[in-house]
Order: structure tokens, then sequence, then C-alpha cells
């Protein structure tokens, strides 16, 4: 069986799904108040997607990210500036996506997203702003789109900005001079749930499902593919087919030569011949048992669906269920 290696990484893949308009749209109307009243339509003639952005534009020391914070260079996984309808062609807004894989790192999530937008609000000095003229500061939102994260959060939308605390009295300020900074926080989960923005994205980025089924799910939620977002959807199942494949082939090289060792050592006292055979035969067992374990981890699936995938008989469901210690 012969694997592709010319495959997109998958994270790039999510990279250019997030940077597309009609994505970028629906996240921003049901997250960014800002952009609530207008229609998607409005808000995509608002978007100019600037693509990977060094946080630090002078420096080229490298690219860094959550597991490898001694470099001092750092990219975004999108940016954006983004304008007002009521006001098309100026600068309201600088959105920044970031996609976490899993929440781990030297630092929390939120940490990362105050760095990201202080450093968006100090790169402005000098092109949205001239030094001194603090009133002209774009406000910056940085929106984290989290996979796998534990199941207590999967589903919830956090969002974190500064608002107008009266410890004394009751003087009240224009909320343009101090709502500068905003993080959001968008968990995905692998249920349906009442945010169209999470429920988009938990179609758009499942690996397991085919483009057909994608379509078929977003139109739920009266979501259509463009012809650049499908060629990149139908890469991302090209991507999971490559890895289910991978994942199989390993499992089963390192089952099968497993089984060999053990069936040689036990041949030693049953026969050669004999050994040999019953340890292909053992080997082949265990390689399918860790492909099945790598599909079910990588593919968020159970074992009855992984062993649909891997087309093992249903007559040998049980057998399986038994060696996994897997209740059907």
């Amino acid at each position: 069986m012969q694997i592709k290696k010319d495959k997109i990484p998958l994270d790039q893949i999510i990279k250019m799904i997030l940077r597309e308009k009609t994505v970028l749209s629906i996240l921003m109307k049901e997250l960014i108040e800002e952009y609530s009243p207008y229609s998607l339509n409005e808000i995509e003639q608002c978007i100019e997607p600037q693509g990977d952005v060094p946080l630090h534009s002078r420096m080229t020391s490298g690219h860094r990210n959550e597991n490898n914070e001694d470099y001092r260079s750092i990219y975004f996984d999108s940016l954006v500036y983004a304008s007002l309808p009521q006001d098309h062609g100026k600068i309201a807004m600088i959105i920044n996506l970031e996609a976490q894989g899993i929440l781990k790192g030297k630092s929390h999530v939120l940490s990362r997203g105050n760095y990201y937008t202080s450093r968006n609000i100090s790169m402005q000095i000098g092109k949205l702003f001239d030094h001194g003229q603090y009133d002209d500061i774009v406000k910056v939102v940085s929106i984290w789109i989290v996979f796998n994260a534990p199941l207590y959060k999967q589903g919830s939308i956090n969002r974190y900005r500064m608002r107008e605390e009266h410890v004394l009295g009751n003087v009240c300020e224009d909320e343009k001079y101090f709502d500068k900074q905003e993080i959001i926080v968008l968990y995905l989960g692998y249920k349906e749930n009442e945010s169209v923005s999470s429920n988009v994205l938990r179609i758009l980025l499942d690996e397991g499902m085919t483009v057909a089924k994608k379509k078929e799910e977003l139109r739920k939620y009266d979501f259509e593919l463009t012809e650049s977002l499908e060629e990149e959807v139908e890469e991302m199942c090209d991507y999971s087919f490559y890895l289910e494949q991978k994942y199989m082939e390993k499992g089963l090289k390192r089952g099968i030569e497993q089984g060999i060792e053990q069936g040689i050592e036990q041949g030693i006292e049953q026969g050669i011949e004999q050994g040999i055979e019953q340890g292909i035969e053992q080997g082949i067992e265990q390689g399918i048992c860790s492909s099945l374990c790598s599909l079910m981890e990588n593919m968020k699936i159970n074992l009855q669906e992984a062993m649909k995938l891997l087309n093992v008989p249903e007559s040998e469901y049980e057998q399986y269920s038994k060696m996994l210690n897997v209740k059907e």
C-alpha cells in the first residue's frame, strides 16, 4: 500500500479554512457585537484577510508556537483588518484568529491572548495612529478556536474584555475609549449546540466526515461551501484518509512483527513452521487491534465505527471487543 508524501499539514489546512471570508463572517456576526446587526454579505465586504503575519515585524528569527517559547519571533495564524459597513474603507477592527490544537504549553490560552492583543495594539504605532494620539487606537479582537478541550469545556464560548465598574459615584465614560481589547475562546465540541458558528466549524473541521455529508449538515445552518472552501475541505478529508491508512499500515506492520517474534519463540518447542504460521495470524490480529485503537483515538470514533472503517467482518466484532476489553 502506497502513501502519498506530499500532503499539506492538517494545521495549515485549518488555517486556510479559517481565513475564508464566508467562515470569518459567520464568526464575526455571532461573536463580535459590532457586527451582529449586519448581514453576512455586508460583513464579507468589510473583510481584508492578511494571512500569516509576523507579530514582531522587524524580527526574522523564526517561527514560534505554544511549545517553543524561546524564539523571539511569532506568527499569527490569521490576521484580519475589518471596517464597518457604515464606514467602509476605514479600518475599525483588527481580528486575530488562532487555532489551538490542545490546551498545553507553558502559557495559558488567555495569557497568550492578552499578549497577542497587546502586540497588535503596539504594532499600530506609526501605521494606524501616531504616537500620543491614543484615541485613534483600533480595537483588537483575538479569537481562539480550541480543539480537543476537556469534555466540561466543549461547546462553550467565553468572552473577556474591559468593562467600566463604578467603585464610587456614577460617572460614565464613552466605551470607545476603553473597549480596545477583547479575547474570545470557542471550545469546539463533537455535539450540536445553540451556536451557529460552533456548529459550522464543528462540521467543517470534522476529519471523519465526507464532503457530501458536510454539505448536507451545513445546509441546516444555511451555509454553502464556496469553490475554494470546498477544495480545502476536500483536502482535509483526503488528509484524514491518509492518516487512516498510515495508522492502519503502521499498526498492521508492528503487530505482524511482534506476532512473528512471539510465534518463533513458541515455535522452538512447537515447530518453527507452525510457530511462524501462528505468529503471523496473531500478528495480523494484533495489527488490527492497534489500527482500531489508532482510529478511535485520532478520529474520535467508537470501536464499532472503527471496525466498519477497517472492514472487519461483523462475525469478528465480538472477538475484537473482547481483545480490546470494550463492551459493545
